[in-house]
């Protein structure tokens, strides 16, 4: 019995050669960082104080109106929150 080994790369094969190509590691690493894109905004200790608000249930919208954060922007921030508080 053989075990195969899990590929994290996609792979293909070509000629009888195994071809492992990385064309969407830029994706994957966003997927992994988990970040809400507010980087030009806020930085980081900033979005860690309102994850502490949030999961303390302060007021996030009195501390979030210093940043003018657009619809989208604020849709991640709090998806963000609601995953590291679970």
């Amino acid at each position: 019995m053989s075990i195969k080994e899990k590929r994290t790369f996609e792979e293909e094969k070509k000629n009888g050669m195994n071809v492992v190509t990385n064309m969407n590691g830029e994706k994957k690493a966003n997927e992994k960082l988990e970040v809400a894109d507010v980087s030009d905004k806020m930085t980081i200790p900033q979005v860690r104080e309102y994850i502490r608000l949030y999961k303390t249930g302060g007021d996030v919208n009195k501390y979030l109106k210093q940043f003018k954060l657009l619809k989208p922007e604020l849709d991640e921030l709090q998806k963000l929150a609601a995953r590291r508080t679970s």
